[in-house]
């Protein structure tokens, strides 16, 4: 009950907590989902190159390698954005 609570007063208070997350979340979302968890498989599986398994998981590898550098810099463009206007409790 506690912590809910103390993110909504973060999340109403301030404008740019959505920033905030796509910042937060592209350090630790893509990485974990789409980066490490395809890497690891291939170290495991160790799979034939060049079939579907193999290509699957190097698009994903790249995609995840983009979003996870993408996502920090369009959060702290949307913070820099929002924060020019900011009013604390408007």
């Amino acid at each position: 009950m506690f912590f809910p609570a103390i993110t909504m007063f973060i999340a109403i208070t301030f404008p740019f907590f959505g920033g905030l997350l796509g910042f937060f979340g592209g350090f630790a979302f893509a990485p974990t989902t789409y980066f490490l968890s395809c890497v690891m498989w291939l170290a495991i599986y160790k799979p034939k190159r060049f079939i579907l398994s193999w290509f699957t998981n190097w698009i994903c590898i790249i995609l995840g390698f983009i979003l996870m550098i993408l996502s920090p810099i369009e959060g702290v463009r949307n913070i820099i954005l929002k924060a020019k206007d900011y009013e604390f409790h408007s």
